[in-house]
């Protein structure tokens, strides 16, 4: 503050030793300088106490005064300075005034973007790309997925992705050349459906490393002129040895002698039949764990880019060994891109278009009613194999109840679907038991659902046992009449024994024939549902389940519910329902035999009184 004083008062001259002094130095009544004032006084020693006190008041006045005057100013002009930026009218920038830049500096400038950032890269090779925010996205995942390769972090990343929204472009054609221009040593192998697909990719990224431009990007990644087929080709090396690559192979066919940083599957499924072919997936996937994942370095990484055709295609077992050993599967970063978003997302709105720029929001619905919103258009543009609506089963067709009718006023009929699952099948092999109620309105109850994984049928018979003694007077009980059931039926009967509970096994009417095929024995289960004729009780974790399953049906990886389910419907298929429950007698109302004695006494009297 006293900085501030110095600036804002004038100094002033000592009256007694002639010097200029800031204002600060003086005492308010006096011309000396406190200096000379503090010598006098020392000197001749004639200040009482009382004119001291009085001095050091006047200097502490002083000092506040000086203060106000000085706060005072500065507040006047702040104030000043915010007014004037408040009305001050931004002028436009005059565009000839800017000094034109050097078209050198401009294209180095371009050629570092290109270098830095995969969108940019790709803009330099292909003007005409129209990038949205989903491109860019993916941009940004892929670098930091090349990132990981290079620091031997296995990064797995899969893109599930509509049709001809530009993801093979990005992913397969363009990314494999920017990645091997910033790490030339690491190795590629990219596959397709076919082979004739995955050359198809591997020219173009060839092209674009042989081109001159690429070259003033990237001056140490050049192709091996002894190694450039389309099939493989390889990259010049400063030493001879260590020299990256790129191999084009199609999915199925062996890759042996090969290795790879990076692992691209791009659409290993060509259409529907494919996608439907539970023998091809099965090829598939074997292809996968045996031929292709043991091709990757340590460190490397795996890239999936497709449509997500069916749950049980590459990409949906990939997802389900993740929730099934989510301590020993590989981790991938699964990224769907809906072509409507079914939800509000970070970069759009909920019933938004993935890229309107090339499909807008009316292509799409016109897509989607040819489509009729079925299961292709779910699992192609959707990317969810079956819609929540369901192909044979809906959503709409689950009923649910509040309160379920008493088990004595019901007909109990019970089904299972028995599997033994072996460490090396760990799909497909649920033993599913249902318990159902027929009650006098011909309304089907399900009450209860028991679903095991083992590969002991010991455990398989005692869930068996427990589920029938829970329920008193089960009408019909069935089994499917299968390798599994026909292999344990002696040891069940051996079990029931022991336990004391014994289960009708009749082979005409308990075991049940299987039907080759499975919607064709889901249709009675089918139409009742249809017509609101079997309830679920609300707010069941297992009904949950089934229901998410029931909608995946036909197509879905798992079907034990639906068919024990089915198999229970046909148990009861002609049964009568029983009789309606008796309403509950009043206290008040007298039964048969009370009536009887009270006929009795009444006549007695009678009698005597007429004698």
């Amino acid at each position: 503050m006293d900085n501030i004083v110095e600036l804002l008062i004038p100094p002033r001259i000592c009256s007694n030793c002639k010097t200029e002094k800031p204002a600060n130095q003086f005492y308010r009544l006096h011309t000396e300088c406190r200096g000379c004032v503090r010598t006098a006084s020392a000197a001749d020693n004639t200040l009482t106490l009382d004119q001291k006190a009085e001095s050091r008041k006047q200097e502490r006045l002083l000092r506040q005064e000086l203060k106000k005057i000085a706060l005072a100013r500065f507040e006047k002009k702040r104030t000043e300075r915010k007014k004037k930026a408040r009305h001050q009218v931004e002028k436009p920038t005059d565009v000839s005034d800017v000094p034109p830049v050097d078209p050198a500096f401009k294209e180095l400038a371009r050629r570092e973007l290109a270098r830095r950032k995969l969108i940019e890269f790709v803009k330099q090779f292909h003007p005409r790309y129209k990038a949205g925010w989903v491109h860019h996205d993916i941009c940004r995942r892929l670098e930091k997925f090349m990132r990981d390769v290079e620091a031997g972090l296995s990064p797995r990343l899969m893109i599930l992705m509509p049709p001809r929204h530009g993801k093979s472009q990005l992913a397969s054609k363009l990314y494999p050349a920017y990645h091997l221009g910033h790490f030339p040593h690491h190795e590629f192998i990219a596959c397709s459906y076919n082979i004739s697909l995955a050359l198809e990719f591997s020219r173009e990224v060839r092209e674009v490393v042989r081109s001159d431009y690429y070259s003033k990007l990237f001056p140490n990644t050049r192709i091996n002129p002894e190694f450039q087929s389309a099939e493989t080709w390889k990259l010049a090396s400063p030493t001879g040895v260590g020299s990256g690559g790129y191999v084009a192979a199609g999915i199925g066919v062996g890759i042996t002698g090969k290795g790879a940083h990076v692992l691209v599957i791009d659409d290993p499924v060509k259409n529907a039949e494919e996608a439907e072919s539970a023998e091809l997936r099965q090829k598939h996937w074997d292809w996968y764990i045996s031929s292709a994942y043991s091709r990757l370095a340590p460190g490397g990484g795996v890239l999936v880019i497709q449509t997500w055709w069916h749950d049980d295609d590459l990409a949906g077992r990939l997802q389900k060994l993740m929730l099934e050993d989510p301590e020993g599967a590989d981790k991938f970063e699964v990224i769907k891109y809906p072509a409507i978003a079914e939800e509000d997302e970070e970069f759009r709105q909920k019933g938004e278009a993935l890229h309107p720029e090339r499909y807008d929001l009316k292509s799409l619905e016109r897509i989607r009613r040819l489509h009729q919103g079925g299961r292709y258009w779910s699992a192609l543009y959707q990317q969810s194999p079956v819609s929540d609506d369901g192909a044979y089963f809906t959503d709409k067709m689950f009923t649910y109840r509040d309160n379920t009718p008493r088990i004595e006023d019901m007909h109990i009929y019970q089904a299972w679907d028995t599997a033994i699952s072996e460490e090396s099948q760990r799909q497909n092999n649920w033993t599913v038991g249902v318990t159902m109620g027929l009650d006098h309105n011909d309304m089907v109850h399900v009450l209860k659902r028991v679903r095991i994984k083992t590969n002991d049928s010991a455990e398989i018979e005692d869930a068996i046992i427990d589920m029938y003694r829970e329920y008193p007077r089960v009408h019909g009980i069935g089994f499917e009449d299968g390798q599994i059931f026909k292999t344990m039926r002696s040891s069940l009967k051996r079990r029931m024994k022991e336990r004391k509970v014994y289960i009708p096994l009749d082979e005409k009417a308990n075991v049940l024939k299987p039907v080759k095929e499975k919607t064709v024995r889901a249709r009675p289960l089918q139409a009742r549902m249809q017509n609101g004729k079997v309830t679920w009780p609300r707010g069941q974790e297992w009904v949950d389940e089934m229901r998410k399953e029931f909608v995946r049906f036909p197509v879905g990886t798992q079907d034990d519910q639906v068919d024990a389910s089915a198999w229970c419907i046909q148990l009861l298929l002609g049964k009568s329902p029983p009789n309606a429950p008796k309403p509950p007698r009043s206290k008040t109302e007298k039964t048969v035999a009370q009536k009887l004695r009270a006929f009795g006494h009444i006549s007695d009297a009678g009698g005597h009184m007429l004698a």
